[in-house]
C-alpha cells in the first residue's frame, strides 16, 4: 500500500476529520491544482496560436504589398482601385515595336481603374525616372543621354495652325501671298510677304496682323504662313506618356503616330489610368524582356457628400463611401446612411496634435 494512503487514518485523527472527509479534501485540492496547471498550459498554447496567427497575418500583408507592385502581362485591364497615395505596379495590356529596325518597344501599362489625380513618379527596375520633359522623355538619371537643338521650318495655308514641335527658341512667322489690286484682281508682280504678329496657346498660333503690299493702292492676299523656330531633341532611352483616365481622353497620340497599324483611334482605354512607355532596345537593360514598372500615384477622385464636389482625397470615410457606391460593389447611395458618413468624414479630417 502506498505510504500516503497508509498514513491517512493518522493524518485524519490529527486534523479532526474522518478518513473519507480527508480524502475528499485532498481530492479537491488536487483537482484545483490540476485545473490551474491545465489553464496555464492552455493560456500558453493560446498565446502561441495567436502569435502564429499574427505572423501569418503579417506575412499575408507583406505579400499583398508585393503583389500591389508586381508587373504582369495581362490580356485585359484589371479593375483595381487606388485610394490615397500609393505605389502600384503595372498590368501590361499591349506591347508594340517601332522604328526602322524595331529598336523601340512600346508598353501600354494599366495602373488603376477610374480617373486619378496624378502620376507623380515612374520607376523602372526600381529606379525613379525623375522629371520628364514636355514630350515625356527623361531628363536625368541612367536612361538620359543628351539633348540636341534642331532648326525647323513649317508651312501652313491658314491661321490658326499648330506647330509639330514644341519650340525652344523665339518663333518667327512670315506671311506670303499675291499682290492684288483694289478691285481684287491679281497684280502683275512677284509674290510678296512679310513678318506678322501672332498669339500662342500651347503649340497653336493665331496670326493677328497682315503684311502690307509694297505697291501703293494694292493689298496682299496671303496664301501661306512659314514658321521657323528651334526645338530640342531628347535622345534618352525612355519616354512616358501619362493618361489619368479623364472622360473623353483620346487614344494615345504617340502610339497612333508610331504604331498606327496596330493602335487605332478607338483604342482609348476609357475609364483607366495608364501610361505608354517607350523603351530604346539599344539599351542592354531592356533586351532581356519586360522590366519591372511601378508608379507612385494619387488615386481615385472621391465624391464628398458634404460639398457635392468630386476631388482627390485620402479621407477614409469618403474612401468607404466611394467603394460601396462604385461599380465594383454597386450599392445605391440612397441605401447608405449618408449623415453618418458625413460625421465620420468630419472626424477623419480632424487633426490630432502631435501627429499632424
Amino acid at each position: 500500500m502506498p505510504p500516503l494512503i497508509a498514513a491517512l487514518p493518522a493524518i485524519a485523527a490529527a486534523v479532526g476529520l474522518t478518513v473519507p472527509q480527508l480524502a475528499f479534501a485532498v481530492a479537491s485540492i488536487s483537482l484545483t491544482i490540476g485545473t490551474t496547471v491545465f489553464g496555464a498550459v492552455q493560456q500558453k498554447a493560446a498565446a502561441k496560436k495567436a502569435k502564429r496567427a499574427a505572423a501569418r497575418a503579417r506575412e499575408d500583408f507583406l505579400n499583398s504589398l508585393q503583389e500591389r507592385t508586381v508587373t504582369r502581362i495581362a490580356t485585359d485591364a484589371p479593375h483595381r482601385y487606388v485610394y490615397g497615395k500609393a505605389r502600384v505596379g503595372a498590368d501590361i495590356v499591349a506591347t508594340f515595336k517601332s522604328g526602322p529596325n524595331d529598336e523601340y518597344k512600346h508598353l501600354v501599362c494599366v495602373h488603376a481603374a477610374g480617373e486619378s489625380e496624378s502620376i507623380d513618379e515612374i520607376y523602372i527596375n526600381n529606379k525613379p525616372l525623375g522629371p520628364l520633359d514636355d514630350e515625356g522623355f527623361v531628363t536625368t538619371g541612367d536612361y538620359f543621354i543628351s539633348v540636341r537643338t534642331e532648326n525647323i521650318s513649317e508651312t501652313f495655308t491658314t491661321s490658326p495652325f499648330t506647330m509639330t514641335r514644341t519650340p525652344s527658341s523665339a518663333i518667327r512667322v512670315i506671311a506670303s501671298g499675291r499682290v492684288m489690286t483694289a478691285a481684287g484682281q491679281p497684280f502683275p508682280f512677284p509674290p510678296q510677304g512679310g513678318e506678322v504678329s501672332f498669339t500662342r496657346v500651347g503649340n497653336t498660333l493665331t496670326v493677328t496682323s497682315a503684311p502690307s503690299s509694297p505697291i501703293p493702292g494694292t493689298w496682299l492676299q496671303v496664301t501661306s504662313y512659314t514658321v521657323t523656330y528651334q526645338y530640342q531633341v531628347n535622345d534618352s532611352q525612355v519616354r512616358v506618356k501619362k493618361h489619368l483616365g479623364a472622360p473623353g481622353d483620346p487614344a494615345d497620340a504617340s502610339l497612333l503616330a508610331e504604331c498606327g497599324d496596330k493602335w487605332k483611334p478607338t483604342s482609348t482605354l476609357s475609364g483607366f489610368t495608364y501610361t505608354v512607355i517607350r523603351l530604346d532596345l539599344r539599351q542592354a537593360e531592356f533586351q532581356n524582356g519586360v522590366p519591372d514598372i511601378n508608379v507612385l500615384m494619387k488615386g481615385r477622385k472621391l465624391y464628398d457628400p458634404r460639398t457635392g464636389l468630386t476631388a482627390w482625397s485620402s479621407n477614409p470615410a469618403l474612401v468607404a463611401y466611394d467603394y460601396l457606391t462604385s461599380e465594383m460593389c454597386g450599392v445605391d447611395p440612397a441605401d447608405l446612411p449618408v449623415a453618418r458618413y458625413i460625421t465620420a468624414a468630419n472626424v477623419c479630417d480632424e487633426q490630432i496634435q502631435g501627429l499632424c
